[in-house]
């Protein structure tokens, strides 16, 4: 079963579609969540600067940190 995409945003980083948000957790920082739609990659990114926009390049960055 796939992942509710409701809320969501989506991006393309090589030909891999990923699905992503920000939350506010309950201890007032702020996360940047980032799946696949087959929840084999599902990782959760802490944002130390919240002054920072979060772009689609931001996101794509991200992603391909993470990936190496």
């Amino acid at each position: 079963m796939g992942i509710n995409t409701k809320g969501k945003r989506k991006i393309v980083v090589d030909g891999e579609t990923y699905y992503w948000f920000v939350r506010i957790e309950k201890d007032g920082g702020h996360r940047i969540h980032i799946m696949t739609e087959d929840k084999k990659f599902n990782k959760v990114y802490p944002m130390i600067d919240t002054e920072v926009s979060v772009t689609p390049e931001y996101i794509s960055k991200i992603i391909r940190d993470i990936e190496k």
